[in-house]
């Protein structure tokens, strides 16, 4: 099969397989989507939809569009969730619900378990508390700073550099890496809370 780590649909699978290991393969999930009109948020909604398929015991109950903000993305999740309480897991092709403390509050990490794309300061929490056992993070920071220096050595130093950069990996943000990825937010100019910096 092809290599889709690191397409959209790749990044959706990735999404869905997390979450799948988190509810032991069985349950009712439920997508958080962003913008409909979004090539890339549809293509990573077709990756979880595939993943899924994989897995006979998990049931999609539904995709859910927002405004890409968090505040918006937060109600869209405490609606869909209190319109079907049945929901266990939800698949997060953004990070955007976790980028306001809200859910928290509003989801039991002993039932709903979220995986989610995007792994920023505010995000962090909901790893610790337990709601969003695994985040992958999109190495962003990479993929500005790697352009820039491949344009340097061809530019500047005249060296051969490929036309088409290798795609980078997303990194698996869990409790056990907590602290080694916040320093590595601070270190790419994010403010970070200590408590984080501390942690291994």
């Amino acid at each position: 099969g092809r290599d889709t780590r690191h397409s959209g649909d790749g990044l959706g699978e990735a999404v869905m397989r997390e979450l799948a290991a988190v509810l032991r393969k069985k349950g009712s999930v439920a997508i958080l989507a962003g913008n409909a009109d979004a090539p890339n948020l549809r293509k990573r909604v077709a990756g979880v939809r595939r993943e899924a398929a994989l897995n006979p015991g998990i049931r999609i109950v539904g995709t859910f569009n927002h405004p890409e903000t968090p505040s918006d993305a937060a109600t869209e999740v405490a609606s869909a969730q209190n319109d079907n309480p049945q929901i266990q897991g939800w698949a997060m092709v953004g990070g955007w619900a976790l980028s306001t403390p809200r859910l928290m509050k509003e989801l039991d990490p002993k039932k709903v378990k979220v995986v989610a794309v995007g792994a920023l300061p505010a995000q962090l929490p909901f790893v610790q508390n337990g709601l969003a056992p695994v985040l992958l993070a999109l190495p962003t920071y990479n993929w500005g700073y790697i352009s820039v220096q491949r344009i340097v050595e061809k530019v500047h130093l005249k060296q051969n550099v490929p036309t088409i950069l290798p795609p980078m990996e997303v990194v698996r943000v869990t409790n056990d890496n907590l602290g080694t990825w916040a320093r590595q937010l601070e270190t790419w100019g994010f403010t970070v809370p200590d408590s984080y910096l501390k942690l291994k």
